[in-house]
């Protein structure tokens, strides 16, 4: 019986500490985000891995990601993604066809960085629990490792896991784990601030693409 109660104790305990929002994580993450707002416009060149683990399937790819504030352009495999912080353009351009929301929308999706790229860096702000999990070193740079939770567990993510260098405050990857066994990983391979952009790079103009089907899901 004293054995089960402890068990008991050290369980209630670990949820305890599993659901707080750890002090120590926060201001890095503050960190993490005040570097990228003072970096904008930002370029980030990265490795998409997507993972599904009930059908043991894996795909890789690579991609780019201009942010700045709301706004993003997103090239990845045959889709690039533009968004003007007001109208998103998914233009699939193998297909000849692109697909046009509101982009408030984004937020009301449950796949985090997946649908809304423009926030990887400052997401965990509102709705989300977050820890310290560890450090290491990988390829001569030390990383913190940081475990963030949404609150809303309606979510399809049950945990995001950030690496963030320990010496320049850069996100080095962002994985979240799916509830149905469907992982998302980003690895951000370069990073580029103060970039040089218009008004056109956030958004899509149809009259460039004679032949295109449009698909507008705005109501």
């Amino acid at each position: 019986m004293n054995k089960l109660i402890f068990i008991i104790l050290m369980v209630l305990t670990c949820m305890g500490a599993y659901s707080q929002k750890d002090p120590e994580a926060r201001k890095i993450l503050d960190k993490v985000s005040a570097r990228s707002r003072a970096d904008y416009p930002i370029q980030v060149s990265f490795e998409y891995i997507y993972e599904d683990l009930m059908d043991k399937r894996t795909t890789t790819q690579t991609g780019t990601l201009i942010i700045e504030k709301s706004k993003f352009r997103l090239s990845v495999g045959e889709a690039v993604v533009y968004c003007d912080g007001i109208t998103v353009w998914n233009h699939l351009t193998s297909a000849q066809e692109v697909y046009i929301s509101d982009a408030e929308d984004g937020g009301a999706t449950n796949d985090f960085f997946i649908t809304d790229p423009s926030e990887l860096f400052t997401f965990y702000q509102e709705g989300f629990k977050y820890r310290i999990t560890g450090e290491f070193d990988l390829n001569g740079q030390t990383y913190t490792e940081i475990d963030i939770f949404p609150e809303d567990l309606d979510k399809n993510y049950h945990t995001v896991k950030l690496l963030v260098n320990k010496k320049n405050n850069n996100i080095y990857s962002a994985q979240a784990y799916g509830k149905q066994g469907v992982n998302h990983t980003v690895i951000l391979t370069d990073y580029k601030k103060k970039v040089i952009t218009e008004g056109k790079t956030f958004v899509f103009d149809p009259a460039e693409h004679p032949g295109l089907e449009i698909v507008d899901t705005r109501f």
